[in-house]
């Protein structure tokens, strides 16, 4: 896990050696433990590699490491393979050990141990075939030094980020936005569209980024760039989730199905040179991780080193879950309770390493499970990251699942699942959420200020009502655009973001490609039943889940007393915020926003819309102030 840039530009462009080591050492807590800059000179008739101090380059790839396999100097970035290929490379490929296998067979040699090498050995065998037999998690550049291109990668969901920029004569690849603040003819204004949307809603469009003319590469693709040319080719995808047809398996089919590739997947994520160690929520994903890796582990006495964020005496708290399942299995465990006052010192930092403004405290509770693990030196954390999404196991899903029964005259079949919520046995937290999830649309298609930014950007059509998408997709399609559109997507980005401003690696085994198609050939009454989600999880690891946990009505993951935070302590600063002058005034009319914040401090106020809306406001704010992004631009 690390930090990459890369740079390709014309010889009239003035970007020099160190503004490149500056876009690299602007993001060293992703990689602590090593750093490494290499540069070419493409236009010449002969390619030249120039060391640190050359003065005349076209290309350059750069590098921070976090160390996680082969410890050794071998590992360091940028690495070469046969003095053609040159990589910078962020994330892991879990089956690199079978691929080397693989390709010692078809000739290849190797000089470390790493993932790294195993994977430039596999584009200079397969070319970008290779991309389809990776299982992990990736953002990379590959320049080839012969043919004078680059081939710029993401893994299949995007677990990992890649930025691209392009200007007059230059492209710029990253794995974080603020790296590009460093390079020539670049200054950060905002994208009205994307922060419109983010403000009214919460939710973040994947295809863009809140600062305009940086855009992500989808997840799932990969472009050429012609580094003679300084052209880039139109993305291409190499994963097609939506070509998954359903099978016939029965439930108990389904559950032996998942519960065999599940251990196979955590299997593969446990491959580490360093400790790896469990954030543990107390919810089903992570629990279902722990006491499969206390499986695995058979008699190995080593402890699992468990981290947990608990919020004593507030029904939020899930530490009596997590407790259940530390006691079935061999742990270390470690206990963080954030605060608000915490949250309040951390918030500029939190915001500087997430680049974007966030949507929640919850995010801040994950933020400190990183920085708890790296106090316990454990550099790898599995998350539970992804479960939800597998099994659209979202209340909202399961009641479009409901709704598409009745579009096809199946209202036997609806009504079956409600009676067998409310019968024993049942989840009867079903019916309670159906009122819940209802005024939470309607607080969201009628927000209590409506966001109409003045900003100066390009101007673009709106996403698609994100409900209305949802609608009107068949099954199969629905699931597939809420693992990789609608929830999946701004969920890894706070992720990576979380766990590397800490040097932590996150793994996510339920992000296996692998395992992600066969729990989307499953067909949906076999997900859903009488109130309950996930039945194929469950039932596959019925035999080491505690009960508590398999029978647990419903889940929160991380989340923080909000609203609790945003009514006491932290209530003088919002209060503070609204009375001084600053950036966000420029854009919107400040009274409509005091009028939010008291509807946030009335008590007899149902819904959290109002504070979320508050909220996202008051990190937006401090986010224009912390990335000097002017209102007027």
């Amino acid at each position: 896990m690390c930090g990459i840039a890369a740079v390709f530009k014309a010889n009239d462009v003035r970007c020099s050696v160190a503004t490149v080591n500056r876009m690299r050492d602007e993001v060293s807590y992703r990689g602590p433990d090593g750093f490494g800059s290499e540069f070419f000179a493409v236009d010449q008739i002969t390619p030249v590699q120039f060391g640190p101090l050359g003065t005349t380059w076209n290309a350059a790839l750069a590098h921070r490491r976090l160390s996680i396999i082969d410890l050794s100097k071998a590992g360091l970035q940028p690495m070469q393979y046969r003095g053609r290929y040159w990589i910078t490379y962020n994330g892991e490929v879990y089956n690199y050990i079978e691929l080397r296998r693989e390709l010692e067979k078809a000739g290849h040699r190797f000089r470390s141990a790493t993932d790294t090498e195993v994977l430039l050995a596999a584009y200079a065998h397969w070319g970008s075939a290779c991309f389809q037999r990776f299982r992990g998690m990736w953002g990379l550049v590959i320049y080839d030094s012969e043919r004078r291109e680059a081939v710029v990668c993401r893994d299949r969901l995007g677990i990992k980020p890649v930025y691209i920029w392009r200007g007059r004569g230059i492209i710029a690849v990253a794995s974080e936005i603020k790296q590009f603040r460093h390079l020539p003819g670049l200054k950060f204004g905002f994208d009205s569209t994307a922060a419109t949307e983010y403000l009214r809603t919460g939710y973040e469009d994947p295809a863009r980024t809140l600062f305009r003319d940086i855009a992500p590469l989808p997840g799932g693709h990969w472009v050429r760039i012609d580094a003679q040319q300084r052209t880039m080719s139109a993305s291409e995808a190499y994963w097609f989730p939506e070509q998954i047809q359903a099978a016939g398996a029965s439930l108990g089919e389904a559950s032996a199905g998942f519960a065999k590739k599940f251990q196979e997947c955590v299997a593969l994520h446990l491959r580490s040179d360093v400790p790896v160690g469990c954030a543990l929520s107390g919810g089903l994903d992570s629990s279902s991780i722990a006491v499969t890796v206390n499986h695995l582990s058979g008699a190995v006495n080593t402890p699992l080193h468990t981290f947990t964020s608990t919020f004593p005496g507030d029904g939020l708290d899930e530490k009596e879950y997590a407790n259940a399942v530390l006691a079935r299995i061999r742990h270390e465990a470690h206990f963080d309770t954030p605060g608000p006052e915490m949250f309040l010192a951390d918030l500029d930092r939190l915001i500087w390493v997430h680049d974007e403004p966030v949507s929640s405290t919850s995010i801040y509770a994950s933020y400190c499970i990183a920085r708890l693990a790296r106090l316990a030196q454990v550099p790898v954390l599995l998350n539970g990251q992804g479960g939800d999404e597998l099994f659209g196991a979202y209340w909202p899903s399961y009641f479009v699942y409901l709704r598409e029964l009745l579009r096809k005259r199946k209202a036997g079949a609806v009504l079956g699942q409600f009676v067998g919520a409310l019968w024993p046995g049942g989840n009867s937290e079903m019916v309670r959420q159906l009122p819940i999830i209802w005024r939470r649309y309607r607080a969201r298609s009628k927000p209590h200020v409506s966001i109409r930014l003045n900003g100066n950007g390009p101007k673009s059509a709106s996403r698609p009502e994100l409900v209305g998408t949802i609608l009107s997709l068949e099954e199969r399609a629905r699931r597939v655009y809420e693992i990789r559109t609608m929830f999946l997507p701004r969920l890894l980005k706070w992720d990576d973001r979380n766990s590397m401003a800490f040097s932590i690696e996150g793994r996510y085994p339920f992000l296996d490609h692998e395992l992600i198609e066969l729990v989307l050939s499953f067909r949906g009454d076999l997900l859903y039943r009488n109130g309950w989600t996930k039945l194929p999880l469950r039932q596959g690891l019925r035999n080491l889940l505690p009960p508590k946990v398999f029978f647990r009505r419903t889940k929160f993951g991380f989340e923080t007393p909000q609203s609790k935070w945003m009514k006491g302590y932290m209530r003088p600063a919002l209060q503070l915020w609204l009375r001084s002058d600053r950036p966000l005034w420029r854009l919107l009319e400040r009274e409509p926003v005091r009028r939010l914040a008291a509807t946030v401090w009335d008590m007899r106020d149902r819904s959290d819309e109002a504070g979320q809306q508050l909220f996202r406001l008051f990190v937006f704010d401090r986010w224009l102030d912390i990335f000097n992004i002017s209102p007027d631009q």
